[in-house]
């Protein structure tokens, strides 16, 4: 009897060791939710990675919020961002949806929100040389939608118009 309860201490022990070095290094499996999560929203702008003013490309800022409109933080999350750009054969056809044109789709990987130093055009970055928009076909202006994927509480999308789609001449 003594003996089998120095083999159960010793096993439980063991499984204890087990999960903790398990929890420290990082391997025990963990959750990939991100807690609340109920909507987000996104903001386009332009960015310049040089001295000249002209803008490079079109950063993407995500953020995440809860059920009470409440910001969201998390980190080692890992969510897939589809990003599709539309475009307008005419200016005048710029925020009818119905007419926008398909012209541009890149998919990428964050596995944490948006960090102070990352607001402002360091999220995300999509250079206008990887778009390739025909300017003689398409208004400069065009409408961006972003779709969140997560592994656990499915998609989560949001558009933004007037995202210029090409540099300026």
């Amino acid at each position: 009897m003594f003996k089998k309860s120095v083999i159960q201490a010793l096993v439980s022990a063991a499984v204890v060791a087990l999960v903790c070095v398990l929890l420290l290094t990082g391997c025990a499996p963990s959750e990939k939710v991100i807690k609340d999560l109920a909507y987000i929203k996104i903001l386009a702008s332009g960015y310049s990675d040089d001295p000249d003013p002209q803008e490079d490309g079109i950063a993407l800022d995500i953020m995440f919020y809860d059920s009470k409109s409440e910001h969201i933080t998390f980190r080692d999350i890992p969510v897939t961002v589809a990003i599709e750009l539309y475009g307008y054969t005419d200016i005048w056809d710029t925020f009818d949806h119905e007419k926008m044109e398909f012209v541009y789709q890149q998919q990428v990987t964050v596995d944490h929100s948006m960090r102070i130093s990352e607001m402002f055009g360091e999220y995300i970055r999509i250079p206008f040389e990887n778009i390739m928009v025909d300017p003689n076909k398409y208004y400069e202006f065009g409408t961006i939608k972003a779709t969140v994927t997560t592994l656990e509480q499915g998609d989560f999308q949001d558009i933004q118009d007037l995202v210029r789609l090409y540099p300026e001449d």
